[in-house]
């Protein structure tokens, strides 16, 4: 089962690829393809080209993967799960998930579903319920960083909004609901950025003037 679960992902790639390839303005040749992988530094012969599009391919490194994607100037993440949006992926060996679902799961946006037990029927029987897994938080960096960004996005978009109040002389109580503002979104990335150094990243040093 695993060994056809891993197959799947490789012919999925590979008629992503070929889509991508000929749906491109204006549409690019298996050569053209290669070409343009062997200018970001990772080339891809025609010829694994060619059987990765025909299902010939029996693996798919990662570097290959993002260098296609790269080289198809498309996300990575829409060469694995490119039945968008709602079309059903096996994310693992039988977890199957709509398309969006397993995208969203890819960045890090969200948990995938799995199935645990839940209501019991009047006559004692179990009826499984499909609940979505937390990421764990001592190893999540990826929404912690996604977390951190928003908040310099907050700061960022205070600071510009009290510059132009500043500017159109607006009243003492719109520049202190934006000051607020800022401060809230400056202590949350002050926050979220010692939870980042504690999982061993760096934030920088100028995040919460930011």
């Amino acid at each position: 089962m695993t060994q056809e679960w891993s197959q799947q992902i490789v012919d999925r790639v590979g008629k992503e690829v070929r889509r991508a390839r000929t749906a491109a303005s204006p549409p690019l040749s298996g050569q053209a393809l290669s070409d343009r992988t062997a200018e970001l530094g990772h080339p891809i012969s025609r010829a694994v080209i060619s059987d990765l599009e025909t299902g010939r391919r029996r693996g798919l490194d990662v570097a290959d993967l993002i260098v296609l994607a790269a080289a198809l100037q498309i996300a990575p993440v829409q060469l694995l799960f490119p039945d968008l949006p709602r079309g059903p992926v096996d994310v693992l060996p039988e977890r199957p998930h709509e398309s969006h679902d397993a995208v969203r799961w890819f960045a890090g946006e969200t948990g995938l579903f799995a199935s645990s037990p839940g209501w019991q029927t009047g006559e004692g029987e179990a009826v499984p319920v499909w609940t979505r897994q937390d990421f764990a938080p001592e190893l999540d960096r990826v929404t912690l960083t996604r977390q951190w960004l928003k908040a310099i996005h907050s700061m960022r978009s205070a600071r510009i909004h009290m510059r132009s109040a500043i500017s159109a002389r607006e009243t003492p109580d719109q520049l202190e609901a934006l000051e607020v503002i800022y401060e809230e979104a400056r202590e949350r990335a002050q926050r979220l950025g010692q939870q980042m150094s504690d999982l061993g990243l760096d934030p920088g040093e100028e995040h919460p003037r930011a």
